[in-house]
């Protein structure tokens, strides 16, 4: 029906119905997120120390936990870590130009590399991390249930513009599931339990300019929101608010 609307002319009309749509949608867009991060103080700096890197890489960090799809309501409760068990816990980083610089940095100082060996580093960071037009959100995910439940096919996720209009990433990348065994107190049997404690990051690549010319950087869009939905049901929004992104 909408495609010979648009033959019979209507096309122009449609496109505004659209963008209205958009517009008084974005209005509240900010409004019913989980976490808000403000980014819009941060400029391009001198990191000089691992303090500094860290905090400056936190600023664009926002934190928030997700149910794990796996768990189901109706299986037994896993008593003794229901933090790392029945939800996942998560971390997503907006990576601009300058928060892909800190990182860099970051792991320079968190490795005591020396010159030579940070030089190293950030050309093989570079060449497996930085598109030429594009910018990243980076979820690094943390659990103590399965590998599966933090495969990127889980969710569907995407961000929306100040407007409200959905972007799809441009393309997805996971990196291979690490353990690390540690163990946890259970208050249920009174003793610790060991655990494998999974980690994963998932990388979503998005395009900065927009098929309608628009820079998600820029001025002209004050922040950026992230979702997360699973089985249709948005779990997670947060956002960041980026409106100094301009001036780099």
């Amino acid at each position: 029906m909408i495609d010979k609307f648009i033959k019979r002319g209507g096309g122009v009309l449609y496109l505004c119905f659209l963008m209205l749509i958009s517009c008084g949608a974005g209005s509240m867009n900010i409004h019913n997120v989980d976490t808000v991060t403000d980014v819009t103080v941060m400029k391009p700096v001198k990191i000089d120390t691992y303090e500094l890197a860290d905090s400056t890489l936190k600023a664009y960090t926002a934190f928030f936990k997700v149910p794990n799809p796996l768990v189901s309501s109706g299986s037994p409760i896993r008593a003794f870590d229901p933090i790392h068990e029945n939800h996942i816990c998560c971390w997503a980083t907006l990576l601009d130009s300058v928060s892909s610089e800190v990182d860099m940095q970051y792991h320079c100082f968190k490795d005591s590399l020396d010159t030579g060996a940070c030089e190293t580093y950030r050309e093989t960071y570079k060449t497996r991390n930085i598109r030429n037009g594009m910018f990243r959100i980076r979820i690094t995910m943390e659990s103590g249930f399965s590998p599966k439940s933090m495969e990127p096919q889980q969710w569907t996720m995407y961000i929306e513009n100040a407007k409200g209009v959905m972007i799809e990433p441009a393309d997805i990348v996971s990196s291979p599931v690490t353990s690390q065994r540690d163990s946890v107190y259970s208050d249920f049997h009174r003793v610790y339990v060991p655990r494998h404690l999974l980690k994963r990051e998932i990388t979503l690549y998005f395009n900065r300019t927009t098929f309608f010319g628009e820079d998600l950087l820029s001025s002209k869009n004050p922040y950026i929101v992230f979702v997360m939905t699973y089985e249709k049901r948005t779990i997670i929004r947060a956002a960041w608010k980026t409106s100094a992104f301009q001036k780099r």
